[in-house]
């Protein structure tokens, strides 16, 4: 049975539910970034002498990306270590604040957030969650590994804000997996548990 844990993101006080181990990566600054890189892979790979270079590594790999997460504006980094008890789940899932496109504004102003995506996100299939309409970009790459054919599935979201204001895009990335579909199918769960903090009454 897959254990779920509810987690609040930044910088809005929202909250995600996520099935099985998940870890926050902090983005307050780069070294507490990197502290906070150090001790996960070493309770994740160990300590052995033999395993330093396969630890630095993972450090150098996951600090970068953290990096380039900041550069273009990523507010929560969540990074998944299982989705069961023993079976690794190496998929990441990044969180940014964008602007409405210009194409989507009319729409936005006169309080149609579908008619806004489709207008904003032509290349995006549309959906509904419990928050509202959403939009859904998918990517499928594959690479042949010892005679097996993995694959990389790459999803990006664009969830509207209740009020309009703007769309929190969300990024996931899960590598080296034999089928598409399910992960797929996990990942419109995970947005779908997307809650947005209630509006707070005027003074």
């Amino acid at each position: 049975m897959t254990t779920t844990r509810q987690v609040r993101m930044a910088p809005e006080d929202m909250t995600i539910v996520l099935p099985g181990t998940w870890t926050r990566v902090p983005l307050d600054d780069p070294e507490t970034t990197t502290a906070f890189v150090k001790r996960l892979v070493k309770r994740q790979v160990g300590t052995a002498d033999r395993l330093a270079r396969a630890r630095r590594d993972t450090v150098q790999d996951l600090v970068s990306n953290a990096g380039q997460a900041v550069g273009i504006g990523v507010h929560t980094y969540l990074m998944s270590l299982e989705i069961l008890p023993g079976v690794p789940f190496p998929a990441a899932l990044l969180f940014l604040d964008v602007d409405w496109p210009d194409e989507a504004r009319d729409a936005r102003d006169a309080g149609d957030l579908e008619a806004a995506l489709a207008a904003g996100f032509e290349d995006a299939e549309l959906g509904e969650a419990r928050f509202g309409p959403f939009a859904r970009r998918t990517e499928l790459v594959e690479q042949e590994v010892g005679g097996e054919t993995l694959l990389t599935l790459r999803l990006e979201y664009v969830v509207p804000y209740p009020d309009g204001s703007r769309v929190l895009l969300a990024r996931a990335n899960v590598p080296n997996i034999p089928h598409a579909e399910p992960f797929a199918l996990l990942f419109n769960e995970i947005i779908d548990s997307i809650t947005f903090p209630s509006p707070q009454p005027a003074a």
